[in-house]
């Protein structure tokens, strides 16, 4: 990322400001790194140790880094409903938009908002994406093969069936 190192720096920057932390971890940088270079990343790490913050702020990297005319989007796949709620209320409390999915979800506006790409972070349960034509059909449509930027595993260790 020789020419892109700036870039990335830069990238970086916004995350610390948005998220309101005062660094990147060494692991972090690696991930967010490696994603944007195009490399798969698995990333496995104990609770508390930040992982959330790569799948959360792998948008607003994707968009400084690659220069992007639209908003990059991330899928974030849990089975924890609870989580999910609270992940969507902390992101938007800093500025991200970001949904869930999922049986919980009853507001139409949020679900035509996923679908329409309107949305940095979108989280759902394995069923919502396996059970529902409406969802796996967004993500192969237009805006997501454009758009998506990653698709994370939260919490793979409560996922009893593939």
């Amino acid at each position: 990322m020789a020419d892109g190192n700036a870039l990335f720096d830069s990238a970086c920057d916004r995350v610390l400001e948005r998220f309101k932390v005062e660094n990147l971890k060494d692991l972090q940088r690696k991930a967010l790194e490696k994603l944007v270079t195009g490399e798969d990343v698995f990333v496995i790490q104990p609770t508390g140790s930040g992982k959330s913050l790569i799948y959360q702020s792998a948008p607003m990297v994707f968009d400084v880094v690659k220069k992007t005319n639209f908003q990059s989007i991330a899928v974030v796949i849990s089975p924890l409903t609870s989580l999910m709620q609270d992940q969507v209320k902390f992101l938007k409390s800093i500025g991200v938009t970001a949904e869930f999915i999922g049986e919980d979800q009853q507001d139409d506006e949020a679900k035509k908002a996923v679908e329409r790409g309107d949305c940095q972070v979108v989280f759902g349960s394995p069923e919502s994406f396996l059970s529902s034509d409406r969802w796996r059909k967004m993500l192969s449509s237009t805006v997501y093969e454009q758009r998506l930027c990653l698709i994370a595993v939260d919490e793979a260790h409560c996922i009893s069936h593939w």
